[in-house]
């Protein structure tokens, strides 16, 4: 019986209307900064990781999601060689992050919508597990889907990431404390974070991601036709199979 699913956010539910780079370089020309929305891009990807390895998660448990993203606004710009004084990118940095704090950067992707009308009646409970700072609930709530969960998990505000067991242990609790791992399945776009985290928790999990074989074969995984798709329609009939006695039970 499966009486709990989780979806990842970010590159799962949602995703950038445009690229970082191109929201970067838009806010930046506001402060008189003309860059190139390409080299912020590749300079964004650097400065994230760099960010993370430095202070994971968001900066949770020392400088707060706030300055965690104020040096990768700074060190992304350093790093596409756009060398503006610091009280200038600082100014970009708080900017962005309003910015960021909308829907207005992000997108569903097509069908999101009709796939949540269509699991929110065949599961118990329904929520979001993500690795992101905690503006997420709000980012949906605009967006027009907040209401289908019944929780929004967000790892900077409990303190642990995917793919951790910890986090999947949270969501447990939020969904009420009864479910068993067994009982739960998680859907990702990431196959170690999502896919992979969530069945070393002993959960059920999909992967969504339009090029799994190729990420399945530098993660040195075998594809899975059965657990593995390209998108949330792709798998409805997968849901619809794991949540059939479910149905029955409430027929």
């Amino acid at each position: 019986m499966l009486r709990l699913i989780t979806l990842d956010a970010n590159n799962t539910l949602l995703k950038f209307r445009t690229s970082p780079g191109e929201q970067y370089a838009a806010v930046a020309k506001l402060y008189g900064i003309d860059a190139d929305p390409k080299r912020l891009t590749n300079a964004f990807g650097s400065s994230f990781k760099k960010q993370e390895n430095i202070s994971p998660n968001f900066g949770a448990s020392c400088i707060g999601w706030q300055n965690w993203w104020l040096s990768v606004v700074k060190d992304t710009f350093h790093g596409a060689d756009y060398h503006a004084d610091d009280k200038t990118l600082t100014s970009v940095g708080y900017h962005l992050l309003k910015h960021f704090s909308t829907s207005n950067p992000y997108e569903l992707f097509d069908g999101t919508i009709p796939f949540l009308e269509k699991i929110s009646n065949r599961t118990s409970k329904l929520g979001v597990i993500s690795n992101s700072d905690d503006r997420l609930d709000e980012i949906l709530r605009q967006l027009g889907v907040r209401h289908y969960f019944d929780f929004v998990l967000c790892s900077y505000n409990v303190k642990v990431a995917k793919p951790d067991p910890e986090i999947f242990q949270h969501a447990l609790v939020a969904a009420g404390g009864k479910i068993k791992p067994s009982e739960a399945l998680h859907i990702g776009d990431d196959l170690q974070r999502d896919y992979l985290g969530a069945r070393a928790s002993g959960w059920q999990s999909f992967l969504v991601r339009n090029n799994y074989p190729l990420i399945c074969e530098k993660g040195a995984v075998v594809p899975d036709q059965t657990s593995m798709f390209t998108s949330l329609q792709e798998l409805l009939p997968a849901i619809e199979h794991f949540t059939k006695v479910v149905e029955q039970t409430t027929e």
